[in-house]
């Protein structure tokens, strides 16, 4: 329902209530056509009453009035605002006004919509909506305030009791109130005069922006607006206000512009620090998993709206409401951090081998030669070289100049599918402008091919790096040094898409090209090692690995080399090689230490090194030494945090190594909350129906099944079964285990006959796959005979128990 809530507080816009109702305002009183039934808010000025409009039609709407003996200047003046702000507006996030007058008394009012609802906080707990529910609907709240901003007008008091909520047709649908302290911008409200005293603040502390609490400020403008809004969103979000309530009112007027202006507000994820489960539990999640959800992106959306400085503010509303949509479309946010590392890894998985796509520098137009994804050091050597060289690079630039400077995202916020169009566009002139130019045409194929790699489209990043090696080659000749660089992107691109026999080709002859020229960087040639050397370990032909991380030492074990970061890579590879080909865990334990060791000399927030940690803590969990490999996960896993945060595949990975041996020190409970995080993770970064998540997946369920929660596994593998289901039909070895797992837990939970129905299924599905004769059929035979048994079934159960019992003696 519709509540004018001004605090009576020495901070409110208006004077507390001390006068009593006058007669005439009372249940059954009529004013014009409305009948007053209830009084459903009181303010500082005014009241709203529930009423039914009998003419010229039927509806209930609701009626505000000044209350009696609160009609002087400032109020009435005050009034009028609220009436004319209102009366200016269309938009369905905004009550609409019906009607004005005035009572038989002489006191003015106004009829308006009346909104069936509930204040936005408490709806949204109400329905325990999720954290992706809760930035939808707010959405909506911002783009009604742009719409008032629109029309020149500035609410100056929002908060969750001015924003109510109501179901309309199954969807939720807010409604912002109370433009009783509403400013106009560009036109004057009222022609009557508004005072304000000195010292008194406009609007509710909690939810004023710093310039707002100023008492003698006059500018304030559309981004106070924007700052309130953040604090409602930190609220939906965190279930607690940026600043405590009761100590902020506490500390008088004074305090309250020192806590405002000086101290900023710890970020959304952190806020959940010691509050209650019962908020996350509000959420549909785990006070774990909504820290993990705030962190991040939505820490910076919400902190970027609480800037002190309104310029570092959103400029609106709507831009509000447009960063949030990037952040749900997995897109990077302008709140971001704006660096390469951040807006690359919305798109595309950060590889082992560290490599950095230079999206950020083609884009603004640093483009002056071809320059490796892998070296980024080699780019001032090629600015130097040759007079074709700057030739080169003058096309280049004025071909970027026309084709992609329009959709620089770091300049104009443009979203990355613009860019890609651009890329589109700029793909499609190279063919025909630079006819006879081979080498200006390689160049800028070699950097569409980057770019495009950067943004994650591997097959036209990787049709432009091809046709840029063909024209090197054609053109310059198989030995030149440009063609070394794009051999290793296209070597790395390959072992992206596991074609590990291309990638050894590609690497093997961009080393072969940096062999030959003596003024080389020798971490180019080490480079092309590595990843020749890691895909011959991928496909287990460790004697050509062996030779190949032998000539990679002869380079780390020089003063030069051992200098290189890529010189712990060497060693992480050669512990592999140990670990695969000779089954050594403690060689590789030794050896991945020595690379984690080495990587932090070099470079002390080196992103390779905690990787290099995990691997030697899970060659220590092989070796069976579980409490040492638990300690090493921990450290990697804090630095893994430090470096990207706990958003990230890496982090992901190494938290799930640590899973396993929490399960291993049958430690389940600890082990189940480690993989729903990394659940979670990858479910974000990879989509519902990708083979990590569904397999991560089974692995809580099971695990939730060990731990003895048999509802939480049930629901994990009814949730993953459909779909499975969807994404790779119903004969799928990962739809047999699931249909499998989920008759195991129904049949522990004693639900025998559902248990039935998923063993004929799994039996089933098992016989199509595979047929009678398999193993895997006999085992669902057996699942499924030993629940007939249960169920005192015993022909139908010995049937299946025989079937089973003479495929596995078969077998024998």
């Amino acid at each position: 329902m519709n509540t004018e809530n001004h605090d009576a507080t020495p901070y409110a816009d208006d004077r507390a209530d001390t006068h009593s109702l006058s007669p005439a305002t009372s249940h059954g009183v009529k004013m014009g056509p409305y009948l007053l039934r209830e009084r459903i808010g009181v303010g500082g000025m005014g009241e709203v009453w529930l009423a039914q409009q009998t003419a010229p039609i039927q509806r209930t709407v609701a009626v505000k009035l000044i209350k009696a003996g609160m009609d002087t200047a400032d109020v009435l003046a005050r009034f009028e605002a609220e009436r004319q702000a209102l009366a200016l507006m269309d938009h369905t996030s905004i009550a609409r006004v019906y009607d004005a007058g005035t009572t038989p008394e002489g006191r003015p009012f106004f009829a308006m919509e009346y909104v069936r609802g509930v204040p936005i906080g408490e709806y949204c707990d109400q329905r325990r909506l999720t954290t992706r529910e809760r930035l939808e609907l707010f959405q909506k709240v911002c783009l009604g305030v742009q719409h008032a901003h629109q029309k020149s007008v500035l609410h100056r008091d929002l908060k969750p009791s001015n924003v109510l909520v109501a179901d309309i047709d199954g969807v939720p649908s807010p409604k912002i109130i109370d433009f009783g302290v509403a400013k106009a911008t560009s036109h004057k409200l009222t022609d009557k005069t508004m005072y304000t005293s000195i010292g008194q603040m406009i609007g509710t502390p909690e939810y004023m922006s710093p310039e707002q609490a100023e008492p003698t400020r006059e500018d304030v403008d559309t981004r106070t607006d924007v700052y309130s809004l953040g604090v409602i969103l930190y609220e939906l979000l965190a279930g607690a206000l940026p600043f405590d309530a009761s100590e902020l009112r506490e500390a008088g007027l004074e305090g309250i512009l020192k806590v405002l202006r000086e101290q900023d507000p710890p970020k959304p994820s952190t806020r959940l620090t010691g509050l209650p489960d019962t908020i996350a539990r509000s959420r549909r999640t785990e006070t774990r998993r909504l820290s993990s959800d705030l962190r991040g992106d939505l820490d910076w959306i919400v902190m970027r709206a609480l800037e002190k400085d309104r310029n570092r503010r959103y400029g609106s509303p709507a831009e509000f409401a447009q960063d949030i949509q990037r952040h749900l479309d997995h897109e990077a946010v302008l709140a971001g951090p704006p660096t390469a590392r951040y807006r690359t890894s919305k798109f595309v998985r950060r590889h082992r081998t560290g490599v950095t796509i230079a999206v950020a520098s083609a884009l603004a137009l640093a483009a002056f030669a071809v320059t490796s994804t892998l070296q980024a050091q080699t780019i001032a050597r090629e600015r130097d070289r040759a007079s074709v060289q700057a030739a080169t690079a003058s096309a280049m630039n004025d071909f970027l100049s026309e084709t992609l400077a329009s959709a620089d995202p770091w300049s104009g916020g443009i979203q990355d599918a613009t860019v890609v169009a651009a890329l589109d566009a700029a793909a499609l002139k190279v063919d025909t402008a630079f006819e006879g130019r081979p080498e200006v045409e390689a160049s800028i194929r070699a950097m569409l091919g980057e770019t495009y790699l950067g943004l994650g489209k591997l097959e036209p990043g990787g049709d432009q790096i091809e046709r840029a090696v063909q024209l090197r080659v054609q053109h310059g000749g198989p030995d030149q040094q440009e063609l070394g660089s794009l051999r290793l992107v296209e070597a790395w691109l390959r072992e992206l898409t596991t074609e590990h026999e291309t990638a050894v080709t590609s690497a093997a002859d961009g080393a072969r090209i940096f062999r030959m020229k003596p003024d080389a960087e020798i971490d180019d040639l080490l480079a092309a090692y590595q990843i020749e050397s890691r895909n011959l370990l991928y496909m287990q032909r460790y004697a050509e690995a062996d030779s190949v991380l032998a000539l990679a030492e002869e380079i780390t074990t020089s003063a030069a080399g051992a200098q290189l970061i890529r010189s712990a890579e060497i060693f992480s590879l050669r512990g592999d090689l140990y670990y695969y080909r000779d089954n050594n865990s403690a060689a590789a334990d030794s050896l991945s230490q020595l690379a984690y060791e080495r990587a932090i000399s070099i470079d002390p927030v080196s992103p390779e090194a905690p990787i290099y940690l995990n691997n030697a803590a899970q060659y220590r969990s092989n070796n069976g030494d579980y409490e040492s490999a638990l300690a090493a996960f921990d450290v990697a896993l804090a630095l893994h945090e430090e470096r990207f945060g706990t958003d990230h595949p890496d982090y992901a990975t190494c938290l799930e190594n640590r899973g396993s041996v929490l399960f291993r020190l049958k430690r389940p409970n600890e082990t189940l909350a480690a993989l729903e995080q990394v659940l979670d993770i990858r479910t974000r970064h990879l989509g519902a129906s990708h083979v990590n998540v569904v397999r991560t997946g089974l692995n809580v369920g099971t695990v939730a099944w060990i731990a003895g929660d048999l509802e939480k596994a049930l629901a994990i593998f009814q949730e993953l079964k459909p779909v499975l289901i969807e994404a790779r039909g119903t004969d799928h070895p990962d739809v047999l285990v699931v249909t499998r797992n989920e008759g195991s837990v129904l049949r522990d939970l004693g639900r025998h006959a559902e248990a039935e129905t998923a063993f004929a299924q799994a039996l089933e599905i098992s016989r199509r796959m595979h047929g009678d004769n398999h193993t895997k059929t006999a085992r669902a035979r057996a699942d499924y005979g030993s629940l007939l048994t249960t169920m005192k079934r015993y022909t139908e159960a010995e049937d299946q128990l025989t079937q089973a019992y003479e495929v596995n003696r078969a077998e024998l």
